[in-house]
């Protein structure tokens, strides 16, 4: 059985982000630091993606400055949220609950199109609380991962589902590829105000950590550039948003499967707590189903 590229690469791209988030949470835990990661993550984005400049139309004016400086603050907030996420809770709790993302761009979008919400959002909404009490089921001694890790997912969903909103609105003008090289410079720049506060000199990393944060940070832009091939060159967002939304299941089948090759201690819950996050991602991935089918209407 043969599968065309607008299936086989949201699902690549999704597999690919689970295993970015299990080295870059590793790299976090080997003594790379929390905030110190996160820095060089934006700048290796920056530097990676920098040739996207030569692909789009329209120049740099004052309006598309100021289009840039909110929607790399707002990434940028997103993303402090998914690494605390991470680096405070567990892996397969924060990118299950980052699927409501959809949702919450759904939601955005209606809200500013003065539209009225279908039953179908509410039932959506119900099915992902439900989600969210299976993904924060498990362990008592336990909670200090569960709930930071969906504090942080909330977090990331709502900023990300925000960054959706104001690429629709505003990366026409630039084109999408060179409008992302502007963010991605723009988030480098946001990342200086980390400096103070990392956990060491940004270009002393140990051993353990560089062989960690490198295949973190290439998976990363990896997935990020499939994703971006398959909205724009594909056209079809909706389905590939779908698609890359198994990000949640299968970052609780490589935490469950290979978590220890990574460092991962997560799957020492016990196969119960896997499996109601297992279960929490598969509702988390029908609610936006749902979601999805009732805006192709």
């Amino acid at each position: 059985m043969s599968f065309p590229l607008d299936t086989t690469l949201p699902l690549l791209a999704a597999v690919v982000y689970a295993l970015s988030a299990l080295y870059l949470k590793r790299a976090t835990m080997e003594g790379g630091g929390l905030w110190r990661i996160t820095f060089l993550t934006n700048w290796g984005q920056a530097v990676f993606l920098l040739p996207l400049l030569w692909f789009g139309h329209g120049h740099l004016d004052t309006r598309e400055i100021w289009h840039i400086v909110v929607t790399s603050f707002v990434f940028f907030l997103g993303q402090l949220s998914v690494f605390a996420g991470m680096r405070y809770g567990d892996v397969s709790v924060v990118t299950p609950v980052m699927g409501v993302k959809v949702i919450f761009v759904a939601a955005l979008v209606t809200h500013f199109a003065h539209e009225q919400l279908p039953i179908q959002w509410w039932i959506a909404a119900g099915i992902s609380a439900t989600a969210a009490a299976l993904l924060a089921g498990g362990r008592s001694d336990n909670a200090g991962g569960v709930w930071p890790g969906l504090a942080g997912g909330l977090g990331a969903a709502l900023a990300f589902s925000g960054v959706d909103v104001l690429y629709q609105e505003w990366a026409g003008g630039l084109g999408v590829w060179r409008f992302s090289a502007y963010v991605a410079l723009a988030m480098g720049l946001w990342s200086l105000s980390l400096l103070p506060i990392l956990e060491g000199p940004w270009w002393q990393l140990s051993a353990p950590v560089t062989r960690a944060f490198l295949p973190g940070l290439l998976t990363t832009i990896g997935q990020v550039l499939l994703m971006a091939y398959c909205v724009v060159e594909l056209k079809g967002a909706a389905w590939a948003n779908l698609l890359y939304s198994s990000r949640g299941l299968w970052s609780v089948a490589l935490v469950w499967a290979a978590g220890a090759t990574f460092g991962n201690n997560e799957s020492k819950a016990g196969g119960g707590v896997m499996l109601r996050r297992l279960a929490g991602a598969g509702l988390m991935l029908a609610a936006i189903a749902l979601v999805l089918s009732s805006q192709s209407r």
